[in-house]
């Protein structure tokens, strides 16, 4: 006995398959995002400070959860050393 196959097209099994696929190549041909969060450090306290990237501008923000503060504009090419003292002249 000899088996037949058929050539079913996807779209008659699923008929949100061509569209479906359509929408994925398309996500995949956006721009690129602008926008980026390079770092954040939680502070306790629902408090934060993050370093955000856009294009090529690099902010420091201090956040809480009612407020967001802009703290400095990093200069291009400035590295957040790991071993700066904190503030209040701890050292």
């Amino acid at each position: 006995m000899i088996a037949r196959t058929t050539s079913v097209a996807p779209s008659r099994i699923w008929p949100g398959a061509s569209a479906l696929w359509e929408r994925i190549v398309r996500l995949g041909r956006r721009a690129p995002r602008r926008l980026r969060l390079a770092e954040s450090l939680p502070l306790g306290e629902r408090r934060f400070v993050a370093v955000v990237e856009f294009e090529n501008s690099r902010f420091l923000l201090g956040g809480t959860s009612s407020s967001l503060v802009l703290l400095a504009r990093l200069e291009p090419g400035h590295a957040i050393s790991s071993d700066a003292k904190g503030a209040g002249g701890q050292q």
